[in-house]
């Protein structure tokens, strides 16, 4: 048997045994790199036949200078995605249903009249920084961008942390229906989706206080 044909059925092997880790590792790493914060996640479930993966527990890590650990959690996702365009610079993924989950919201105030937060959406309204899309340059490698056709939000949660309270305010979020996500040209931005569930919080918020800051910090 030639050497050639031995690396290649080892190939074979290693994918049919750890596929699953791979394909995790592989996720993690994109997830990560399109949100620019550590991601983990407990169970990874594939269904090869229905194009169909299953995540448990994925969690979006905080950046350490703030109080909560996380900046997402979820307890479970079930996407559906496009087969073909794994081998593409756009990954499609046809539908996403998220269950159960929780966004951290923090606002820590730097003096009288900035505000920062541990989302990244003060800095944009206060810089008027567009968000991220990569450039078409074919001249250059082109990252892997992500677009999202179908997106469901059932059964989450909003916490709020700010220096007004000891104690973070928890609300019961909207369920939520987007369509065409993702960090491609000429669609709606995935950072779009943290907006709209930032202004549903603030909606549901009860304290006039606390409604005051959130809509001086990001509306007025």
């Amino acid at each position: 048997m030639s050497k050639t044909i031995k690396i290649f059925i080892l190939l074979i092997v290693v994918v049919l045994v750890f596929n699953k880790q791979i394909i995790s590792y592989a996720l993690i790493y994109s997830f990560s790199k399109w949100t620019r914060h550590e991601i983990t996640l407990d169970k990874l479930q594939i269904n090869y036949n229905q194009s169909l993966i299953k995540i448990n527990g994925l969690k979006i890590k905080n950046p350490n200078e703030f109080y909560f650990d996380y900046i997402f959690e979820t307890e479970k996702i079930i996407l559906s995605y496009d087969l073909q365009s794994l081998l593409t610079d756009l990954i499609i993924i046809n539908n996403l249903i998220i269950e159960n989950s929780r966004f951290f919201l923090e606002i820590v105030e730097k003096s009288s009249k900035i505000y920062d937060d541990n989302i990244g959406v003060t800095k944009k309204y206060i810089k008027n920084t567009p968000d991220q899309i990569w450039p078409e340059d074919h001249k250059k490698k082109r990252d892997t961008n992500f677009l999202i056709l179908k997106t469901k939000i059932n059964g989450a949660k909003g916490l709020i942390k700010t220096s007004l309270f000891p104690a973070p305010t928890k609300l019961d979020l909207s369920n939520m229906y987007f369509n065409k996500i993702g960090n491609e040209k000429g669609y709606q931005h995935y950072k779009d989706v943290f907006e709209l569930i930032l202004f549903d919080m603030i909606a549901r918020i009860s304290d006039p206080k606390l409604k005051r800051l959130l809509m001086k910090t990001y509306i007025d």
